[in-house]
């Protein structure tokens, strides 16, 4: 174990193996709360804010040529996925993720101490440059942290993880969900099926019709997710503690951003007002709203698809669910929507989520929110259950999805509602007389008619579906 005495507080004994500080060890020990860690994509994003902010400093001589070459050479290495054991600190922290913010810090300085020291070494001992670089040692505040504060660090990382998955994942998972649908959009043209209002028989559409809804509802709920990454791509970098900007060089955060954007290949800027950017989450709270629209889509779709699949029997029977896995360990041959199942309980999961982030958006106070570790552990969720909930989907519930032409057709005969396309040529009332007369005997539009001397069963049903395509 080794210890570390860099600050006032009471000592901490650090694991011989760490590359971590007293910040960081002091977390461990306080807040072992729970086992949720902050995955390494958010990790990384924070090591990228490094990495520009120690280019920006260099740029504005505030750190030296080697200190610059060490910092960046540690946040290469953290970006290639090394030490990924250094970052052990869980959500439930303090609420502007400082710790997290130092635990980033603390390695990246090991490492970048471990590099210089290494450089130093295997050059010529020439103007004593060993006894210069023990002397001078790169520090995790003064330099890694140099223009910045976990205020505007750990928001910034949010926003910066939150757009790149959302590229990365989410959008390109939605796009296999919309091809899909659109190949049985093509396959299930020509047929018609009964419509559905109240769960009660109505007017006759298109089989088709009803995927190009669905592919219309999403093509909505992407477009409001693109709306609210306007939002999302403004960072807070450059306020540092309290939207001032205090300790930081004119323009820092917008030429930390302007090189961010370079890394992701996203519009990042630094947000005008960098107070508004300190003191409140709106972006996320705005994207969260916007992953709840496409949950709630989503769940609409698969209770569609578990309704029209329902039976073999004794329920509706018209669509034919792809069979993945045995539905019960006591009935026999049984298979179950378990496809509607896993994604409707991911979107009950992110309408949950959102309502954390809601609550979690409006408690911030004064210059600060303090919940902003909360904020984003669910809106990756969110990001992550629905990315990997409509891969699912697409891939074993609507590739090989089927029709039930024969209990469609049967379904169509039956269909009362199907007479209101007639009304406007036989009249209301007639068309009323010809459905009443169907429900009192139980019989066929058509026999119906026939029935009532009004049109030939055969003279019927050439009306009726000249109307359907």
């Amino acid at each position: 174990m080794k210890t570390n005495s860099s600050d006032s507080f009471e000592k901490q004994m650090i694991p011989k193996e760490a590359l971590w500080g007293e910040q960081t060890q002091r977390s461990l020990h306080h807040f072992n709360i729970g086992h949720h860690l902050f995955t390494p994509t958010f990790i990384d994003a924070i090591v990228c804010i490094k990495k520009a902010c120690a280019e920006t400093n260099h740029e504005e001589d505030l750190l030296t040529t080697e200190f610059y070459h060490a910092i960046l050479f540690a946040c290469d290495e953290l970006l290639q996925g090394h030490y990924a054991d250094q970052f052990p600190l869980h959500i439930w922290q303090t609420g502007s993720g400082t710790q997290t913010n130092m635990n980033v810090n603390e390695v990246i300085c090991s490492i970048a101490n471990a590099y210089q020291k290494k450089v130093y070494q295997e050059k010529p001992n020439n103007e004593n440059k060993q006894h210069q670089n023990r002397k001078s040692k790169i520090h995790p505040n003064d330099h890694v942290n140099m223009s910045q504060s976990s205020n505007d660090v750990f928001p910034s990382a949010m926003h910066i993880v939150v757009a790149n998955l959302t590229r990365e994942k989410l959008f390109k998972t939605l796009a296999q969900l919309d091809q899909a649908l659109n190949k049985k959009q093509i396959d299930f043209e020509g047929v018609t099926s009964v419509g559905r209002t109240h769960l009660m028989d109505a007017l006759p559409l298109p089989v088709s019709a009803i995927f190009s809804g669905y592919r219309c509802q999403l093509a909505e709920a992407k477009s409001a997710i693109e709306n609210s990454l306007n939002s999302v791509f403004q960072l807070a970098v450059g306020g540092t503690a309290v939207g001032t900007g205090c300790n930081a060089p004119p323009n820092f955060g917008h030429k930390v951003s302007t090189r961010l954007a370079q890394y992701f290949q996203l519009p990042f800027k630094a947000r005008e007002n960098a107070y508004a950017a300190v003191s409140g989450e709106d972006a996320l709270l705005q994207y969260s709203g916007a992953l709840k629209q496409l949950a709630s889509v989503l769940f609409k779709i698969a209770n569609d698809f578990r309704l029209l699949g329902s039976g073999p029997r004794c329920g509706f029977n018209e669509w034919l669910l792809p069979a993945n896995e045995p539905g019960s360990s006591i009935m026999p041959g049984k298979v179950n929507p378990t496809q509607c199942e896993a994604l409707s309980m991911v979107c009950l999961q992110v309408f949950g989520n959102d309502l954390t982030v809601s609550l979690a958006a409006s408690h911030g106070q004064l210059q600060l929110n303090t919940y902003r570790p909360v904020i984003i552990h669910n809106v990756m969720e969110s990001i992550d259950l629905l990315s990997d909930a409509m891969a699912s989907f697409a891939a074993y519930c609507v590739t090989d999805l089927a029709i039930n032409v024969k209990q469609i057709e049967s379904n169509m005969m039956r269909n009362l509602s199907a007479i209101t396309v007639l009304a406007p040529t036989l009249g209301y009332d007639i068309t009323a007389k010809i459905v009443q007369k169907a429900k009192q005997k139980n019989i066929s539009l058509a026999e119906a008619s026939e029935s009532l001397g009004l049109l030939s069963q055969t003279e019927f049903e050439a009306l009726l579906y000249e109307q359907f395509p």
